[in-house]
């Protein structure tokens, strides 16, 4: 009975009428809790009959006698009894996690330590199954099954997110299972690469003990998160087009207090996707231009779109005449599905993603996708099962199966910054 525990924590803080409690479920929890007087007054009444409630009538000031509810010391043990218990499915779309969560807070730091940990365990399970969905509609070239799983992993990794808010709030030393990043965990925040999701489940298949997620914000935006120590580990690709360097000078600049260490995942092949067969015939970078060519681009911040304008502006090309160089897709695959959708012609990404896509590519040439790592991170102990698993045979095989990825340097440490 979630809607019945929430009151019991709403008459925790105090004595209610009907009225306020009415108005604070909805207030303190959202639409889903809402429920007319009928529903309220029949839930109250069985609370009564249980023992949990009691009331006293009241006389109203300007019109009938009213109830005011007061909890029992039956109340309280059975809220206790219910903040402790595993989650219940939800229920009417109530969910009963954030209300736990609410009220756990000021009541039993402990139970609440368990409930962020359950939730986390619960959530990174949901996105290996939504990655195998996600994976499942790209191979058929299905995408609305892929937006839909795209749709449902994003929302994952964003509570998955927010949990590290929590981690803030709540300290590891009151909570039985701490929820911050823990020993086993890490996090990388960066580029998008499909080497990302394969090493997420050698991980998850070899060491269990170690929760390894990506989230794909862009090379710039993955900098950023180190800097501000959001992320453990970021992966980058950024052309320096004045020294002809990658990765190295954006970190200096970015990050110019932090000893940072390059690992090199790969060499990947870069280029331009574009529907099977080429029926719009686009050979080079100036067909983007041609009236009637629909482009897709990526966010401003990712190494791809980086690229692209330096390569641009070498060919004498103003980005501003492409039709579309302002719509952004944020990952490789995204602009991919847009191709295979029909609402794009051609769009910059991976030799790889094309591939998977089942589209063309036209190639613009090699570049290097590393991980940038804090000194400290590459150091503990967290990192040793991902440099074990990068390191082995099966993974190399496995990475370099992938099209246009040359793998010779994987694991190699390209750069110390100090």
């Amino acid at each position: 009975m979630p809607a019945a525990h929430a009151l019991l924590g709403l008459l925790g803080r105090g004595e209610r009428y009907g009225y306020e409690l009415r108005r604070e479920l909805e207030d303190e929890f959202g639409p889903a809790w809402r429920m007319d007087f009928g529903q309220l007054y029949r839930l109250l009444a069985t609370m009564q009959r249980r023992g949990w409630v009691q009331a006293r009538r009241e006389p109203g000031e300007q019109g009938p006698d009213r109830k005011v509810y007061t909890l029992t010391a039956g109340g309280r043990e059975e809220l206790q009894r219910w903040l402790r218990q595993p989650e219940a499915a939800a229920e009417r779309g109530r969910d009963e996690f954030l209300v736990k969560l609410r009220l756990g807070l000021a009541r039993d730091a402990a139970a609440t330590g368990e409930l962020l940990a359950e939730r986390r365990r619960t959530l990174e399970a949901q996105g290996e199954a939504q990655r195998l969905l996600r994976q499942t509609a790209q191979s058929a070239h299905d995408v609305g099954r892929w937006l839909l799983a795209e749709a449902a992993l994003r929302q994952t990794e964003a509570t998955l997110a927010w949990l590290q808010s929590c981690a803030a709030v709540i300290p590891a030393s009151r909570a039985v299972a701490p929820i911050g990043r823990a020993p086993g965990e890490l996090l990388a925040i960066g580029s998008d690469d499909p080497l990302l999701d394969l090493l997420t489940r050698f991980l998850a298949r070899q060491h269990p003990e170690v929760h390894f997620s990506a989230q794909p914000v862009g090379s710039l935006g993955g900098l950023l998160a180190l800097q501000e120590r959001r992320a453990d580990l970021a992966g980058i690709h950024l052309l320096d087009v004045d020294s002809g360097e990658y990765n190295t000078p954006f970190v200096r600049h970015i990050l110019p207090e932090e000893p940072v260490v390059l690992v090199n995942l790969a060499y990947r092949e870069q280029g331009l996707l574009v529907a099977l067969g080429n029926p719009r015939g686009i050979r080079d970078l100036r067909d983007l231009a041609r009236p009637g060519v629909r482009f897709v681009n990526r966010q401003r911040g990712s190494g791809t779109r980086l690229l692209l304008y330096h390569r641009l502006r070498q060919a004498g090309l103003d980005p501003q005449t492409i039709r579309g160089y302002d719509r952004e897709a944020p990952t490789h695959s995204a602009v991919a599905a847009a191709i295979t959708a029909g609402t794009a012609d051609v769009g910059p990404g991976l030799r790889a993603v094309a591939q998977a896509w089942g589209l063309g590519f036209i190639p613009l040439g090699q570049e290097r996708f590393d991980l940038a790592i804090t000194r400290a991170v590459f150091e503990s102990p967290r990192l040793r099962a991902l440099r074990e698993v990068i390191q082995q045979a099966d993974f190399r095989q496995a990475a370099a199966a992938l099209s246009g990825y040359d793998v010779t340097r994987l694991g190699e440490v390209m750069a110390e910054i100090r």
